[in-house]
């Protein structure tokens, strides 16, 4: 994932500034913004090369030959994470709307800077993306050998998933997955009302609860899930083809009261079942 802003090592010589003269950085600094003080403009300079305690402080440190100038980058409309990397070094958030913060901002750091940062929704769209949701896997009950493991037109047919977690049954049809890159997190979670099951002569949609409901004999056909189908599949030389669907909405929250909606996800797969007439004999006695 490509960071959105960084802190980059420059070797900066802007109006004579020597980084390898600690002594002379507040002078340089005083020199530079004091032209400035009667502008509207003034505190540009302040959100630009920093406020002067920290030069002052830098130039103080034991270790000031060993201080490195760093610049910040961005992505355009980077907003939130170089607003983040600035506040490593207490100054204010200042956002040139629309793009960058003011484009050339400069802070003192011994050693690594910061970690690049990235935009919270773009981790929470790759967290969506790597979320595992499953298939939906599932047995049926009846399957009559008369029918070549089939059922009959207008017997209730039940259905269950065998794997649970395709429908969420074990947490209230529920996922999760939380992302983090350093300080930026992002969770996301993901919904679904159950299992679709649809074909061309009937379908129902069933609670995670229902769509994992195992068929018993004497079992109460309202408890789970099961079609009807109203017709026989004459027409389909390997039975009705039916769907098996589930679909899923997805919402994230993040770092810094970030949040919002994310593309859905749905998974389905296709069975084939034979639906055959039910046939009965009648007598006539004379």
């Amino acid at each position: 994932m490509p960071a959105s802003c960084w802190w980059e090592s420059v070797k900066y010589d802007y109006g004579g500034f020597q980084q390898d003269n600690p002594s002379s950085w507040v002078a340089w600094y005083d020199d530079l913004t004091n032209p400035l003080a009667s502008h509207s403009y003034a505190s540009d300079g302040n959100y630009t090369w920093g406020p002067r305690s920290m030069y002052q402080a830098a130039a103080a440190s034991p270790n000031a030959n060993a201080l490195d100038l760093y610049s910040i980058n961005c992505r355009d409309n980077a907003t939130y994470c170089s607003g983040i990397l600035m506040s490593y070094a207490g100054t204010p958030q200042v956002y040139d709307p629309g793009s960058c913060p003011v484009p050339v901002t400069f802070r003192f750091f011994a050693g690594a800077p910061p970690q690049p940062l990235v935009d919270p929704q773009d981790l929470a769209q790759v967290a969506r993306d790597y979320m595992v949701i499953p298939d939906p896997v599932a047995e049926r009950n009846p399957k009559l050998d008369l029918t070549g493991g089939g059922t009959l037109v207008s017997l209730p047919t039940w259905f269950w998933v065998t794997n649970p977690d395709a429908v969420g049954a074990a947490t209230g049809g529920t996922r999760t997955i939380r992302a983090q890159v350093g300080p930026v997190w992002a969770e996301v979670v993901a919904r679904t009302s159950g299992l679709s099951i649809n074909s061309p002569a009937g379908g129902t949609s069933c609670s995670p609860d229902r769509a994992v409901r195992v068929y018993a004999p004497g079992a109460d056909d309202s408890t789970g899930c099961t079609v009807a189908f109203d017709a026989a599949s004459v027409r389909y030389a390997d039975g009705y083809p039916v769907d098996l669907s589930t679909s899923w909405s997805a919402t994230w929250t993040g770092s810094g009261g970030t949040g919002g909606a994310l593309p859905g996800l749905s998974r389905t797969v296709t069975t084939n079942v034979p639906v055959a007439e039910s046939q009965a004999l009648v007598y006539s006695y004379r």
